[in-house]
């Protein structure tokens, strides 16, 4: 008997469809061993031995039910350094190999198979091309892991020391920050320009009536009421590219053109190939999602994850271009009976990725069987969109460029050079199948010489914008440029970013947050490689090199540590709280003795302090409300009717007292009135009472911050109200 095991329980019955009876099919339920949590997990003294704890005995446990009896351990783990490092700990706890990778008990036989893709014909031919765990991954994942630990474990306290408790550093997750961060100030530097741009409205007959002379301060050149006619933009004067920076210089421009004839000095006609875009990998179709629909990164992998374990798409965690050539034979003869032997690209197409780590023996996101729509697989919502999205995008690979006609017209007036462009589509290609924006603009028959008279002439007044903030798809190809993160990481740094409150979110945009800008002045400052691009990009490779075999995991460790344990040393003695703690002034006196209030950061964040601190503890809420005001806004709102209807009475404290209405971290809650000298708290119970056991329900938050509501006779009743 053979034991196969995977990753996730949806796989389980899709491969044991493929199988015969001699195998049983088991999943490891992702990492069920990882380092632990309340400690650093890491013996530095010996080479930095990772301290692996099972994390779920339940797993493992199912695992074990299901070796028995079996002489044949298969390992069908993703296939990337992640997967490879669960397989290592799968066969580890199941007592086949030692932590070496060195067979253990001779008895059993261990084999390692990988596939791109789950269906019948990939699972029998992956069965047959065993090999042994790749211990070069499992180094380079461990290494990677042990790496992130270190750097959290010995910054994190630092950061409590130096600015507030419960903040933390990540090696990848930093820089990100750091990016967003320079860009926000980079926006805080820039200074807007007002430039003016000059058109003319020409229509191929004569009119007779004026021509119109317009100034529009906001203007929308693609608004079809504006242009009767045809759309000429001045380009140039006296040779040298246009900048006109005031109202006045256009209104004289404009003044000179009148009574000009516009006759057509030069036409060019030129085409042009559109080449469809290569099939995706991880970072493009989280990119291309973000897009057209806004998904975050994390989603769009979710819904690939549930098509990749239906059998439907390849793996979804790749960066490679490649397809098998059976997969394109498949696409060509597909596209030849759909749309004609014209929509088949005969030339040999080969792409390449731009990420030097790709590993090129993974394949790129295409379809499993590309002749299958979303409709014959029955998919709906989400998962349809993704779908055809993929599947369109893989098939559009294999057809011939879009051929466009480009025309360029121009008018030469004394000094003024106006020029038009016109565009069309002579044979759309891959634009058959994958839609692109492409916009036409169909001029007509013209030729040099010919006359055109103005409708109107206008001026339009714009200004520089300051460069965009990032969204998570400029912000993933910002990161892929610079070499930092591979497709299993991208999704997981945005969101901790954003669980760490480093940054937040407006609208499809990530804007840093006080804390993001004052932890990264200070990891720019005292450890600057920490968040140097250039740096981590390198620790990329280097982990990359392990993978392969040409490094030391132990040794490209050592290099990292021993100077960032200095730094940490050295920070411990050279940051003050005050350097970084302190993060501008504000408008506020201080209540207790009347002098300024600088904003702060605190435990539970930004405050207002008094400037003659510690000598005066005069304290403000952001919004400049003392603790009096607060404490009566609080008393008014426990008064009020709708507070009142929704919670049970204040509780009465243990000394008979009866409790107050405060407002903390997390919220509000019941406090003794002399509170925080004594520290009696209780949640606020609701007017409704449990289903299950009777108990009032209370209102809560979960590990992300996310409110529901539970049972208050929690853990003994774990009752959760649904939505």
């Amino acid at each position: 008997m053979k034991l196969v095991v995977v990753e996730s329980p949806a796989k389980v019955k899709t491969i044991s469809k493929f199988l015969g009876k001699d195998y049983k099919v088991a999943a490891s339920m992702g990492h069920f061993v990882d380092l632990p949590k309340k400690e650093i997990g890491v013996d530095i003294e010996k080479d930095f031995e990772p301290k692996y704890v099972v994390t779920s005995r339940k797993s493992l446990k199912k695992l074990r039910d299901a070796f028995s009896g079996v002489d044949t351990l298969i390992i069908a783990s993703d296939l990337d350094r992640e997967g490879e490092a669960i397989g290592w700990h799968v066969a580890q706890r199941l007592g086949v190999i030692s932590k070496s990778g060195k067979i253990k008990d001779t008895s059993k036989k261990l084999e390692r198979i990988i596939f791109t893709s789950i269906t019948k014909e990939a699972i029998e031919d992956a069965v047959k091309l065993p090999r042994k765990i790749d211990m070069h991954l499992v180094e380079a994942q461990q290494a990677r892991r042990i790496l992130d630990r270190l750097v959290g474990y010995k910054l994190s306290p630092l950061l409590w020391k130096k600015i507030r408790f419960g903040l933390s550093a990540g090696r990848v997750q930093s820089v990100a920050v750091r990016i967003i961060v320079d860009r926000e100030e980079e926006r805080d530097k820039f200074k807007s320009e007002e430039y003016w741009r000059v058109f003319a409205d020409l229509l191929d007959n004569a009119s007779k009536s004026k021509v119109n002379v317009n100034i529009f301060r906001k203007f929308d050149e693609e608004d079809k009421h504006i242009f009767k006619g045809i759309k000429f933009e001045l380009i140039r004067i006296n040779g040298k590219k246009v900048k006109i920076e005031k109202e006045s210089t256009a209104k004289r421009i404009l003044e000179k053109l009148l009574d000009n004839k516009w006759v057509i000095s030069d036409i060019v006609r030129k085409q042009s190939k559109k080449n469809p875009n290569p099939p995706f990998i991880t970072s493009t179709l989280q990119r291309t999602a973000s897009n057209m629909w806004g998904y975050p990164a994390k989603r769009t992998m979710s819904i690939a994850q549930k098509l990749y374990e239906a059998g439907y798409i390849t793996y979804m965690r790749t960066d490679s271009f490649n397809m098998v050539a059976s997969a394109v034979k498949e696409i060509q003869a597909f596209i030849k009976k759909q749309y004609g032997d014209k929509y088949i690209n005969n030339g040999k197409k080969k792409y390449f990725s731009k990420v030097t780590s790709a590993q090129e023996a993974h394949e790129a996101i295409r379809p499993t069987h590309v002749s299958k729509s979303s409709v014959d697989l029955g998919l709906s919502g989400e998962a349809q969109k993704l779908y055809d999205l993929i599947r369109n995008r893989t098939i559009a690979t294999e057809m011939p460029p879009a051929i466009l006609e480009n025309t360029k017209l121009q008018i030469k007036i004394g000094e003024y050079l106006f020029e038009s462009y016109g565009q069309r589509v002579l044979f759309d290609g891959y634009l058959k199948v994958y839609k692109e924006k492409v916009s036409e603009n169909i001029l007509p028959e013209l030729k040099v010489g010919q006359e055109l008279f103005p409708y109107s002439l206008l001026a339009s007044q714009h200004f520089t914008s300051p460069p965009p903030r990032y969204s998570e798809a400029s912000l993933i190809k910002k990161l892929e440029q610079f070499g930092i993160g591979r497709p299993s990481t991208y999704a997981p740094i945005i969101s901790t970013i954003l669980a760490r409150k480093y940054v937040i979110k407006e609208g499809r945009y990530f804007v840093p947050t006080e804390t993001g800008k004052i932890v990264t002045k200070l990891l720019k400052k005292y450890f600057s490689n920490i968040v140097d691009t250039g740096f981590t990009a390198e620790m990329e490779k280097d982990l990359d090199k392990i993978a392969e075999g040409k490094a030391e995991w132990v040794k490209i460790i050592k290099s990292f540590f021993t100077p960032f344990n200095k730094n940490i040393e050295d920070g411990e003695k050279k940051i003050t709280r005050e350097e970084f703690t302190v993060i501008g002034d504000s408008k506020f006196k201080c209540p207790e003795c009347g002098k300024k209030m600088l904003r702060k950061i605190g435990r539970f964040g930004e405050f207002l302090s008094c400037s003659d601190f510690p000598k005066c503890k005069g304290m403000r809420s952001v919004e400049g409300k003392t603790e009096e005001d607060r404490a009566k806004e609080t008393a008014k709102e426990a008064k009020s009717e709708d507070f009142q209807s929704k919670y049970l009475p204040a509780p009465k404290a243990e000394d008979g007292k009866e409790m107050m209405l405060k407002v903390g971290r997390y919220g509000k809650f019941w406090a003794h009135p002399d509170y925080p000298k004594v520290k009696e708290a209780k949640p606020l119970l609701l007017k409704e009472n449990c289903p299950e056991c009777s108990e009032p329900l209370v209102e809560r938050k979960g590990k992300w911050g996310k409110p529901f509501i539970g049972c208050s006779g929690f853990p003994k009743c774990r009752y959760i109200k649904k939505k």
